[in-house]
């Protein structure tokens, strides 16, 4: 399994404007307790449109997972085989001297040897099918090149400042397989609350119409 770690640390200010303040983190923690954890404040006084893409998190026993516009539990959409074959029987003919069922035994033989050579090429593009969606079109998935972009964005317009004071500020983490021989486990996945709002404050900052929603919040969060 790799993954790697990005974090807001290092980039804390926009055009010389501080995203994480004192207030903003007495925000973060008066929002979660008044909401159990379920809801996120935007920066002071800026509005996140209803609009756009949702970053949608879903706690899972010591992390959020991450959705772009999904959730974790959607299904790998059927798969419509364009290159499947159909048996073709069009050109069997009962022998003169072969009874109908004789012939209809005999159409079925040669009905089982096709299927027992194609399915191995049709459970192939199957399986080529899923292990795609997982790794590029899942939610889980779409949200990596994403996020990344995001941080991209972040680094390419903020301005480094020193980090000891939010050192409590988590990261996002990228995964690219759960674990040796599995690599169809492509996610972003984020430490905690204080995470998930310092990536509100920094999609609005950079203007981005993307809301994050917890579905899912840590149950701890709602403790008094």
């Amino acid at each position: 399994m790799s993954y790697d770690r990005r974090e807001f640390l290092k980039s804390l200010t926009l055009g010389g404007i501080a995203l994480f303040t004192a207030d903003w983190f007495k925000l973060v923690e008066e929002t979660k307790a008044a909401s159990a954890g379920k809801l996120l404040p935007a920066l002071p006084g800026e509005k996140v449109s209803a609009k756009g893409d949702q970053i949608r998190a879903f706690w899972a026993s010591d992390h959020f997972e991450l959705c772009l516009n999904g959730t974790v539990y959607d299904e790998v959409p059927d798969f419509d085989d364009e290159d499947a074959e159909e048996f073709d029987d069009s050109e069997f003919e009962q022998d003169e001297e072969e009874s109908e069922e004789e012939f209809e035994e005999r159409v079925q033989e040669a009905r089982d040897d096709w299927e027992s050579e194609h399915s191995s090429e049709r459970q192939r593009r199957q399986e080529s099918h899923e292990f795609d969606w997982y790794r590029r079109s899942c939610p889980g998935a779409k949200a990596v090149p994403y996020l990344r972009d995001v941080f991209d964005a972040l680094e390419a317009k903020s301005d480094a400042v020193d980090s000891g004071d939010y050192s409590n500020i988590g990261g996002i983490e990228f995964h690219d397989g759960s674990q040796p021989g599995d690599d169809t486990y492509v996610a972003a996945t984020a430490p905690d609350y204080a995470t998930l709002a310092a990536l509100q404050s920094v999609l609005v900052s950079l203007g981005r119409k993307c809301r994050v929603v917890i579905v899912e919040p840590n149950p701890a969060d709602a403790a008094p």
